[in-house]
């Protein structure tokens, strides 16, 4: 698997965890996110772009308003 790839596993994992559901995690993952100002999926070109979507996904986790 490819660097994009890994990269897109591991968040969709993390929002799945979340949102208790693959489907609803990869829903997550293509539609915009304002905590983001951006869609998820379109940050996980780059390591930095992931940690971004893992930050966030961890900040809903604990209810943290973004």
């Amino acid at each position: 698997m490819d660097k994009k790839n890994d990269r897109y596993e591991t968040a969709v994992r993390a929002a799945e965890r979340l949102m208790s559901s693959r489907q609803k995690a990869e829903y997550w993952l293509q539609h915009y996110v304002r905590g983001l100002d951006a869609k998820p999926i379109e940050l996980l070109d780059s390591d930095a772009g992931l940690e971004a979507v893992l930050t966030l996904i961890g900040r809903l986790e604990h209810g943290i308003v973004t």
